[in-house]
């Protein structure tokens, strides 16, 4: 998976949490004290967000940043690739 692929996967598992939870990215940036557009564009894949920043957003939307991650990880070679 190259780094265009990752943000694009990572921007939709993010809006898909989002509408998940039923908030709008108005809703959700009041609490994680974002930009609308920025938020937008993390979820478009076109913005990359930090570690860091993404732990807390994901703290935000009450989901663990270790339940994305295995997701991921379950449904690609990554695992393979790691333990190799």
């Amino acid at each position: 998976m190259s780094e265009e692929e990752f943000y694009k996967w990572l921007g939709e598992q993010l809006r898909d949490l989002r509408k998940l939870k039923k908030q709008t990215q108005e809703e959700l940036c009041q609490n994680y004290h974002l930009a609308r557009s920025s938020l937008a564009n993390i979820e478009r894949g076109r913005h990359v967000i930090s570690a860091y920043n993404l732990y807390l957003l994901l703290q935000v939307l009450d989901a663990p940043l270790e339940s994305l991650l295995k997701n991921h990880l379950q449904n690609s070679n990554l695992i393979d690739e790691i333990s190799s």
